[in-house]
């Protein structure tokens, strides 16, 4: 599919890419490009890429992967682009669309064709070590055009989605951005503030947390550079799902406060039945 690929950020997903790459024979030769040395030392050791250089020389790849945390993707993207062969494709990994896509517009040109795509397969590992054969496995990828995409690149991706296992949804950026405030973001903001609140208790009882303590809470093990940049990049569609989130808790605070049994069940029922639907779709 293609011959030589560059993955920029081998953490969890590149890294995974580059596995999923390599298994599936989608390229002659996968090279990783990273700031941080034992990364691609490490990924190098294990045969997750071929080899690793510096940027400056992403110029030999005829795709690119860019999947640094968020807050950085726009500035690779403008720093890759103008390095890039005519004809050469980049995809950004985010899962914040909108921002980027916005702010790197006006940077794209017709030498290199630029494809966002949201795979949504993440897990509360990350780092090179994390990366696994398999992860994007049956998993929803998102793929958000704009204005003056170039519709052959575009086939060109699906098909390199669909070769990773993944099923293909279209959507805007910003009502990508808009869903996943509610789906994605606003979970891992209420895990993280969950952990921080028992931490502040510092009392020695809180060590029985049991089971549902720990599956609520999974995802606040999650890399904290990846979802600081995520809650700020995507800030105005999050700090609207956290008010409406406040909005249910409080209709259950009010419930419980007034011993209202019958509505208090209700409310959890109506709940409880819509997770179940959502387990079985």
């Amino acid at each position: 599919m293609f011959n030589n690929v560059g993955i920029v950020g081998v953490g969890l997903i590149g890294a995974s890419i580059a596995l999923e790459i390599k298994r599936n024979n989608l390229a002659q030769m996968v090279f990783g490009f990273d700031e941080n040395q034992k990364s691609l030392e490490l990924a190098t050791k294990n045969g997750t890429i071929d080899g690793y250089s510096s940027i400056k020389d992403i110029g030999v790849c005829d795709f690119v992967v860019v999947a640094t945390p968020v807050g950085s993707i726009v500035d690779v993207l403008k720093d890759v682009i103008p390095k890039l062969k005519d004809g050469a494709i980049v995809i950004d990994v985010g899962s914040v669309k909108g921002a980027v896509v916005d702010k790197i517009k006006p940077f794209l040109n017709d030498r290199v064709h630029f494809v966002p795509i949201h795979p949504i397969a993440g897990i509360e590992k990350f780092g090179v070590l994390s990366a696994k054969e398999g992860l994007f496995e049956g998993a929803y990828c998102i793929v958000t055009p704009y204005d003056g995409i170039n519709k052959f690149t575009v086939s060109k991706i699906e098909n390199f989605i669909k070769a990773l296992g993944m099923r293909i949804e279209f959507m805007d950026a910003k009502e990508h951005d808009k869903v996943f405030a509610y789906i994605s973001h606003l979970p891992h903001l209420i895990a993280y503030a969950l952990v921080a609140l028992i931490e502040e208790k510092d009392d020695e009882k809180f060590k029985f947390i049991g089971g549902g303590f720990r599956d609520f809470t999974r995802i606040a093990a999650s890399s904290e550079k990846m979802w600081s940049d995520i809650f700020l990049l995507n800030k105005d569609k999050l700090l609207e799902s956290i008010k409406e989130f406040e909005g249910s808790v409080e209709k259950i605070k009010l419930l419980i406060e007034n011993n209202n049994t019958e509505e208090l069940i209700k409310y959890l029922k109506q709940a409880r039945i819509y997770k179940e639907s959502l387990d079985e779709r």
